[in-house]
């Protein structure tokens, strides 16, 4: 039987993908073989105790990003008499030859990026689910909840915000709408959003336009929008959350904003 030992210094699926696309070449002869994967291997002591177990005719196969952890492994191989397979080595010097700079040198970087990949997927779809206030089951769940009238512009940030692998959850301030009770329960988490009254005049218009609508409504009379913003700020005062003008502030210089809030407050973020 021949025995596989995969050595890496992360999960080792790389290595074990490899191997198996190579083996299964070998099914239909009914090939007698067995893959045994070592993971997390960042020391020499452990590549011993895995050598310890290596026999003659056996295979092995790494996946060390540390050169000198692999060069190791090819070593201990020479001195038994047992074949190893460097999947990573030859493949970094080459790159690092072309590219004129060095790797990374991190164990497990891509499934770190993969991982950071999916956190942002899931911010992004927690954003999506919980935008305008449609369900207050994500209170407790947001990294951050953000408050404001409309056109304060909660929603680009939640997404941009999202991007950064933050949950958030934006919930309108509508006048005569009584917000839900569980926003005290998080209060540590809301920043409030305020803009001018000329400036959302403006914003409305023009979203109103998007839309095919006549602009001459409520939704863009000057005194309406002031009573909104003052029944806005009042809400915010009860809250005792922090508040930021986003008037002439691009979303990224809010979003910074509200990360060093955050932060300041100590919630990671």
């Amino acid at each position: 039987m021949l025995t596989v030992h995969i050595i890496s210094d992360s999960i080792g699926n790389t290595a074990k993908d490899v191997v198996d696309a190579a083996l299964v070449q070998f099914s239909y002869g009914k090939a007698d073989y067995k893959v045994l994967k070592n993971s997390n291997v960042c020391t020499i002591e452990k590549i011993d105790c895995i050598m310890s177990n290596v026999n003659d005719g056996d295979v092995i196969v790494q996946t060390l990003v540390d050169s000198t952890l692999a060069e190791y492994v090819k070593k201990k191989g020479l001195e038994k008499n047992i074949k190893v397979i460097d999947l990573l080595s030859e493949m970094l010097n080459t790159f690092e030859d072309k590219l004129g700079i060095k790797s990374e040198g991190n164990p497990g970087l891509n499934r770190k990026m993969g991982t950071e990949y999916f956190k942002r997927v899931d911010a992004l779809e927690f954003a999506v689910k919980y935008d305008d206030g449609k369900d207050i089951n994500g209170l407790k769940e947001a990294d951050i909840v953000i408050l404001g009238v409309s056109r304060t512009s909660k929603t680009p940030l939640s997404l941009y915000l999202a991007n950064r692998n933050i949950k958030v959850m934006n919930v309108p301030i509508v006048q005569d709408l009584i917000l839900p009770e569980q926003l005290y329960e998080v209060k540590r988490k809301i920043i409030g959003l305020t803009n001018s009254v000329e400036q959302l005049n403006k914003l409305r218009e023009e979203r109103l336009k998007t839309l095919g609508v006549d602009g001459n409504t409520d939704y863009t009379d000057e005194i309406q929008i002031f009573e909104e913003l003052e029944y806005a700020l009042e809400i915010m005062g009860k809250i005792g959350c922090p508040i930021i003008d986003v008037q002439n502030k691009a979303i990224e210089e809010t979003a910074e904003l509200i990360i060093g809030i955050m932060r300041e407050r100590g919630l990671e973020v």
